[in-house]
């Protein structure tokens, strides 16, 4: 896992659950030092390791974490990469899921040697979107559930104006349609 995906499940830690969760989880996934380069990679277990523990140290379950840390990647990362206007409301999040995939082909040519998660859209109406995640590690649909939602909170959708419903996995992809209400 790149250095980037792990410096966001760090500012979600320390600011969602605290320093005090963060060392705690430091010293039990044997991190000595906790700076890590964004465009660099970590072995995979090392992610293991600090997911396992903010789950236990968080008291969360390990699908709830995931939403909670797909939700602030979405709305806290995705600013600081994004090049485009983030204006507000329904239509804006609504071109965003649509344009996403460029954006993900944005950062790789940012960081040449990340591995990327990959995002589709596709059956595109007025109603609704059919969104596709399928994610490089954090294989838990709640992730994907809470990128969707930190995306609409990003463009201030509020929630009466959206659902998202999980429907058929395909393959190691997750499947979800956005309807707008």
């Amino acid at each position: 896992m790149y250095g980037i995906f792990i410096n966001a499940i760090k500012a979600y830690a320390i600011h969602n659950e605290g320093q005090q969760v963060w060392q705690q989880v430091c010293a039990s996934a044997g991190l000595e030092d906790d700076f890590f380069i964004n465009s660099e990679f970590y072995p995979d277990p090392l992610l293991e390791n600090i997911l396992k523990a903010l789950v236990y140290y968080s008291g969360k379950t390990t699908a709830d974490l995931y939403y909670h840390i797909g939700y602030w990647w979405a709305l806290h990362s995705v600013p600081k990469l994004y090049l485009g206007k983030l204006e507000k409301g329904v239509p804006a999040y609504r071109q965003f899921l649509l344009d996403f995939p460029l954006f993900i082909n944005r950062l790789s040519l940012i960081y040449e040697k990340l591995t990327l998660t990959q995002f589709r859209s596709v059956n595109v109406s007025e109603a609704a979107i059919d969104f596709f995640h399928t994610p490089y590690r954090l294989k838990e649909p709640r992730f994907s559930e809470g990128v969707l939602h930190g995306f609409a909170a990003l463009f201030a959708v509020p929630d009466e104006a959206f659902s998202v419903q999980q429907l058929e996995t395909e393959g190691a992809s997750f499947h979800f349609r956005v309807v707008f209400l």
